[in-house]
């Protein structure tokens, strides 16, 4: 008797073993993809999918890497730390005028709401403070443009501008959520432009090695994100707590006043539009970009989501 007890837990104990290795080993040969997040609410699909466990579901050890700010961003991607990452449509048609390429291949959803003292917009003539080669340029000219004479100021940093609004040097500023909410803890007026933009402006986009080597990590990393995506829209919420556990600094109380995007299937923005961004940003560069959408827009890993 007691040796049947001993020689049935040690078979217990070799099939734990067994498929602990069989974990650890699939665990190691998925195909690793590192993806660079910026402090945004385009970011919570990513993390749920990170926690839920979709990436490795769908067949790829999807590393997520915050930046708080864009030049480190850059950096991680142009020395290989990472294959791909957030950023925008007016930063990644700059950038395919480079040596350095990178290829679009998910718009992603956020929101960049307007900051101002509640009596400020009914002014002729607002100072306003964005970045000059950015999506936020376009943005204040979309939003404010028809009716007011603009003051531009350029102020890269997020918190600087923010002071520069909340202390009354700058009439108005906008920023992406959720740091408008931070703004809107000061008592400054949140404001939204329904409609404006007309697509995203937001987009994930990959290195050219990335996405000649990696295109099946790439479309399990897509997969995964539709699914996260489904759960959000079933419960929104799930996307509010991965913003406040994965974003630093933002203050607790804020977290009621972020106003969430309407998160999409996996989708980029039409040729059209890509190309009203493309007139806009040449206005601004003084450049001509004579390439098609086709040359950074790899539309292959969101057919079919």
């Amino acid at each position: 008797m007691r040796k049947r007890m001993l020689v049935s837990l040690l078979l217990s104990l070799l099939l734990l073993l067994f498929g602990s290795c069989k974990k650890t080993e699939t665990a190691e040969t998925l195909p690793i993809l590192k993806v660079g997040m910026m402090s945004a609410v385009d970011a919570a699909p990513f993390y749920l999918a990170l926690e839920k466990g979709y990436f490795t579901e769908q067949g790829v050890d999807a590393q997520l890497i915050l930046f708080t700010n864009g030049q480190n961003r850059q950096t991680a991607l142009q020395t290989g730390q990472v294959d791909g990452a957030m950023t925008d449509l007016v930063a990644l048609i700059t950038q395919s005028a480079s040596d350095f390429k990178l290829v679009g291949t998910l718009s992603t959803d956020g929101d960049f709401p307007l900051l101002a003292k509640s009596e400020i917009l009914t002014s002729p003539t607002l100072s306003v403070g964005t970045m000059e080669i950015s999506v936020t340029n376009y943005l204040v000219e979309q939003y404010l443009g028809a009716d007011h004479s603009l003051e531009k100021v350029y102020i890269n940093e997020i918190p600087a501008r923010l002071e520069a609004v909340a202390s009354g040097q700058l009439d108005a500023g906008i920023f992406p959520e959720p740091f408008a909410s931070v703004g809107a803890m000061r008592g400054l007026k949140k404001v939204f432009f329904p409609g404006i933009p007309q697509e995203s402006l937001n987009i994930i986009a990959f290195t050219e090695t990335a996405v000649q080597e990696k295109q099946e990590a790439l479309t399990a990393f897509h997969r995964a994100y539709a699914q996260a995506v489904k759960d959000i829209e079933q419960d929104p919420s799930l996307a509010r707590s991965m913003i406040m556990q994965h974003i630093p600094n933002i203050p607790a109380e804020a977290e009621s006043l972020i106003q969430l995007p309407t998160y999409h299937a996996p989708r980029l923005p039409s040729d059209e539009f890509v190309r009203q961004i493309m007139d806009w940003t040449a206005s601004v560069t003084k450049q001509t970009y004579a390439f098609g959408t086709e040359s950074f827009l790899d539309r292959s890993f969101t057919e079919g989501l």
